[in-house]
């Protein structure tokens, strides 16, 4: 009897669970409504109903914004695709987890569903709710049509059909379509946009499989969430975890190889895939690239990218559809039945491996600031963006870390606190002295100032105590005309016959996307001098990276002109000219092969070597590691950083970084605004087990 009943309540836990889940999963679509709603007042696409599915339209980030615009950029391209190359006959178009999406009521607007029925599903919970938002709006329910009729949970039309049903339950759902007159031999394309990564691995096979059964020329679409094992996809994942709605089937087809593979051993002829990265920069036009960027000041770009890396449409053929897959998808190879193959997993190099936490006390959570190596081995940083009480906020904390205790300890200001600062830059220029240059506090206010801050030692009375720190900024005011405000630059220092300088090359501004001009500050007279370029300089960009080697300047990577990243090492020659200027020769290095692009990353050079530190590479589904790069030979090697887990989400870009010696390796800050997911902060300094003499 107590077994019975035991049971009985372990059902009944199980059923609310289940339950709890399926009422988290209906809340995503109440979430990416109002998204895609925001998306459209801007005017980044255009949908003149989706405002009709939302009581409250709300406004969302930049970011957010642009995510909801490619996804419904891709989609639109798809079923209009697939309409243009059956129009004049009889097609039907299926919806599954339809939510309050507006498609019919787009396309039907605009003419291009004369011959097509437009069926959508979802848990009767939601029809039931589109149903009576539909009957309520007269201009909803006359593209519906007249002749409409109310169904239980929904309503239908000769051209609609809106019908309740849990997709789980395919041999009820496909009773239910066949009652709403679905064919079976009709042309027909099949839409999962973000519904069966929410079902279990057996229930959305089942429904793939369904699909491929039961049609005879069909397309399945579907846009989901792939490459879950890097920070982003951490991130990712622990979001749709705490809503309560786990992705189900990314570990499982975590990759465009393996979610095309998926397909075919589910009964698919071919398939085709592509992340939105390659969909962006393939088959969105110039035009409406620039379109898109003079909607909103944007400078999310990491994000934007990581975001579009991690989300992909997957076409699957079958029949007469397989003609469309090159139309669909031009330039991206098809998998087919006939060219399987079983590689799933991008062959990297050694993998490096992160060292036990060295800074006991204190940490640096932030991203887009600035740090610079003092005497005695420490390292000030400051500026970003990062965690400041429970908020997250733009940053005025000072902290330095000293390598040797393992501290991390906030240096106090003398007098006025320095302000707010994102993307500028700090370059040591003696023991205890940076100067900062550039930077921003929002996009619409970019810096252009000059400051010099300085170290200093707290005294103190007890000797036994820890020293503190303290520090003190002033703005210089140089002479001759200074660069224009900017962020997203870079500064080094470099020595010309024994006279120091400080050189500024690119960035960007809030009118201009990439900057590709060259300063020079006289560092003793606090001049800005004339620069005279020769050679073969780099072409503008921003968020690149800057270091010196043998007293050459080194700039590698960035993202150029339409948000191409660059993988190009230029080698920059500074010469005495009279009256004080300067002479810069470019050149640029040869790389064999030529290097992956990447921008938002670090580098240092050690002997002849040139390490590039993480950083993004939209081209690539797997972020940057660490390159070595001999100077000398052009010949250079990738290594990986160690796998992110859940518990331990970890974002190389936007970060600072210090080679402590050939050994070791020090990743300060980094991390992002994820998206919707939430902002993520890399925990404390990370120390990097690194031994150069063996890579």
């Amino acid at each position: 009897m107590a077994a019975s009943s035991k049971s009985g309540m372990s059902g009944k836990k199980a059923k609310n669970s289940k339950s709890r889940n399926d009422t988290a999963v209906q809340g995503t679509n109440d979430n990416s409504i109002v998204s895609k709603c925001s998306m459209c007042m801007l005017g980044y696409f255009q949908d003149d109903f989706l405002g009709r599915f939302v009581a409250k339209p709300v406004r969302r980030a930049p970011l957010i914004n642009r995510g909801y615009y490619i996804r419904a950029k891709a989609i639109d391209h798809v079923l209009k695709s697939f309409l243009t190359a059956y129009q004049g006959i009889k097609t039907q178009l299926v919806s599954l987890g339809a939510g309050f999406d507006s498609a019919y009521f787009r396309l039907k607007s605009e003419g291009l569903l004369e011959n097509t029925v437009f069926y959508e599903v979802d848990f009767p919970e939601v029809t039931k709710r589109k149903s009576d938002m539909i009957q309520t709006d007269e201009v909803l329910l006359k593209l519906v049509g007249e002749d409409s009729r109310i169904v239980e949970n929904g309503i239908v039309s000769p051209s609609y059909k809106l019908i309740g049903a849990d997709l789980r339950k395919f041999n009820m759902l496909q009773c239910l379509l066949e009652h709403h007159g679905i064919h079976p031999d009709c042309p027909t394309l099949l839409l999962s946009e973000c519904v069966i990564t929410y079902m279990g691995v057996k229930s959305s096979n089942a429904v793939i499989r369904w699909a491929s059964e039961t049609f005879s020329h069909a397309v399945f679409v579907t846009y989901e969430q792939v490459y879950p094992n890097d920070g982003f996809g951490a991130v990712m994942q622990n979001h749709f975890k705490k809503l309560g709605t786990p992705l189900m089937n990314i570990q499982r087809y975590r990759t465009l190889e393996s979610q095309q593979q998926r397909y075919l051993d589910l009964g698919w002829t071919t398939v085709r895939a592509t992340d939105m990265n390659h969909f962006f920069t393939t088959l969105i036009p110039r035009e409406e690239k620039l379109r898109v960027d003079s909607i909103e000041v944007f400078d999310e770009f990491e994000e934007w990218h990581l975001k579009c890396s991690h989300y992909a449409v997957v076409c699957a053929f079958k029949g007469s559809t397989v003609s469309l897959s090159e139309t669909i998808f031009p330039g991206i190879n098809p998998r087919r039945l006939e060219t399987l193959t079983s590689q799933d997993i991008q062959p990297q190099d050694l993998c490096l491996s992160w060292k036990k936490e060295t800074f006991g006390n204190g940490s640096v959570k932030r991203f887009g600031h600035a740090s610079a190596t003092l005497t005695g081995g420490k390292i000030i940083t400051f500026g970003g963006f990062g965690e400041r009480g429970n908020q997250h906020t733009r940053l005025c904390l000072v902290q330095l870390l000293d390598v040797a205790s393992g501290s991390c300890l906030p240096v106090e200001p003398i007098g006025k606190e320095l302000g707010p600062l994102l993307f500028h830059t700090a370059t040591t220029v003696s023991d205890d002295t940076v100067v900062v240059f550039g930077g921003r506090t929002s996009p619409y206010k970019p810096k252009g100032e000059l400051l010099k801050l300085k170290v200093i030692p707290k005294l103190q009375r007890n000797t036994d105590q820890e020293t503190s720190w303290l520090y003190e900024w002033e703005t210089v005011q140089c002479t001759r005309e200074s660069p224009c405000p900017r962020w997203r630059h870079s500064s080094a220092f470099v020595s010309i016959e024994g006279k120091k300088y400080l050189i500024v090359f690119g960035g960007r501004t809030a009118s201009n996307a990439v900057l590709g001009d060259v300063h020079m500050l006289g560092l003793e007279e606090m001049e800005w001098v004339q620069v005279r370029l020769s050679g073969n300089p780099p072409s503008p960009r921003h968020s690149h990276s800057c270091t010196t080697w043998n007293n050459q300047v080194i700039i590698t990577g960035g993202l150029c002109e339409h948000l191409q990243p660059s993988g190009a090492v230029h080698l920059a020659t500074c010469a005495p000219e009279p009256q004080g200027n300067v002479t810069v020769a470019w050149t640029e290095v040869e790389v064999t092969p030529p290097l992956y692009p990447r921008y938002s990353h670090t580098s240092h050079v050690y002997g002849n070597s040139l390490l590039l530190v993480g950083g993004v590479n939209p081209e690539n589904h797997y972020p940057p590691g660490v390159t070595v790069l001999d100077l000398v030979s052009g010949m250079w090697r990738e290594y990986a950083f160690p796998e992110c887990t859940l518990e331990r989400p970890i974002m190389v870009h936007n970060h600072t970084s210090d080679l402590l010696s050939k050994d070791e390796l020090l990743i300060i800050g980094g991390g992002g605004n994820c998206f919707s997911f939430g902002t993520h902060l890399n925990s404390g300094p990370l120390t990097l087990d690194i031994n150069l003499c063996n890579l």
